[in-house]
């Protein structure tokens, strides 16, 4: 138990000092680049403001990293001080070590977990409404598809507050997905009651077409979900991504990228477990072996290779060219094992 603590004590202080430091480096470089716009259009007393709403997304970004970072440090430091023979003269190999430090990894997952599933999407979408010039704003004057009850859409383009769209096309589809009808409109305005086309085209996959001054649209979207899908947010909650994929709010990508916002949520929980596991590599860094620096090295390969790779599989799993769980749990798993085998070969 107070090995356990002492453990936990050493190398959490150590993540929690590098994480200040490299996001208090990344905050103060963003506020260098975008400050002078900042006080131009919002005034210096917003300054602050934006740092905060900015910095959710640089702790997402650097807390893999700094995981890594400061743990390495840790165990560095206590072989350095030869703690680690002491602790294995005590019979606690590496791997139980880690288990006693079950509570901090568990800490770092609720964390990072957090900041991908909530705290960063709601930080990203709260800095585009209150500084549109300097984040993801809506683009609505681009073209637009969307997905809504069975039916594919194409909007040209929107107004500012997308209550009225212009040059919409909507492929209407059948329950076995095969194109019911064709409705293009030159414009769809948006009512309490919900829309209405004009100027509208109708076609059925039997002629004749039909020409008409007006139409009601039955829909779910809103203009307030399709600025959210005009966005292309890279950060969607949990809750929003779960609507998307059920059906109940437009999306402005495609499934597979949801699909992946979702199940990575879930896979973000391993993420500090790897980058905690091949940073106790450092711990067989011994003064009078002279390994320290090869065994950092060996820590600091595993763990940005594993940033690499998962994020080609992210990638991957977002144009959906490998299917989302996979995609979103084979570099944990993979490297989860790689980090075992080589904690394994240093024991012996």
């Amino acid at each position: 138990m107070i090995a356990g603590l002492y453990l936990t004590r050493v190398v959490a202080v150590r993540i929690l000092a590098v994480l200040l430091g490299i996001a208090a480096l990344a905050v103060g470089l963003d506020m260098v680049e975008n400050a002078t716009e900042v006080i131009s259009r919002h005034g210096a007393d917003k300054l602050a403001e934006y740092a905060l709403l900015r910095l959710p997304v640089i702790l997402l970004t650097v807390l893999p990293l700094c995981v890594l970072i400061g743990a390495v440090l840790g165990f560095l430091t206590m072989a350095m001080r030869s703690e680690m023979v002491v602790l294995r003269a005590a019979g606690l190999n590496t791997i139980r070590m880690l288990a006693l430090m079950i509570p901090l990894c568990l800490a770092l997952a609720v964390t990072h977990n957090l900041l991908a599933s909530w705290l960063a999407p709601a930080a990203e979408r709260a800095l585009a409404v209150k500084f549109p010039r300097l984040s993801d704003a809506p683009k609505l004057s681009r073209e637009l598809w969307l997905r809504d009850w069975g039916a594919v859409i194409r909007v040209g383009s929107a107004s500012a507050g997308a209550a009225t769209l212009a040059d919409i096309t909507i492929f209407e589809l059948d329950s076995s997905g095969r194109l019911s009808q064709r409705i293009d409109a030159a414009a769809a305005r948006y009512t309490e009651g919900g829309w209405t086309l004009s100027q509208v085209h109708l076609q059925l996959p039997e002629p004749p077409a039909q020409d008409l001054a007006e139409l009601r649209w039955e829909s779910r979207l809103t203009p307030a979900g399709i600025m959210s899908a005009a966005r292309r947010s890279e950060m969607v909650d949990a809750s929003e991504v779960r609507d998307i994929l059920s059906g109940a709010v437009p999306g402005g990508r495609g499934m597979p990228f949801y699909a992946m916002q979702l199940w990575n949520g879930y896979a973000a929980f391993l993420t500090p477990v790897v980058m905690l596991l091949f940073a106790s590599l450092a711990s067989f860094g011994l003064v009078r072996s002279g390994g320290g620096a090869r065994y950092v090295a060996i820590s600091a390969a595993g763990g940005v290779g594993f940033i690499l790779i998962d994020g080609v599989f992210t990638s991957l799993g977002e144009v959906g060219a490998v299917p989302a769980v996979p995609a979103a749990f084979l570099a944990p798993a993979l490297f989860l094992v790689l980090g075992v085998w080589s904690v394994v070969l240093a024991e012996e």
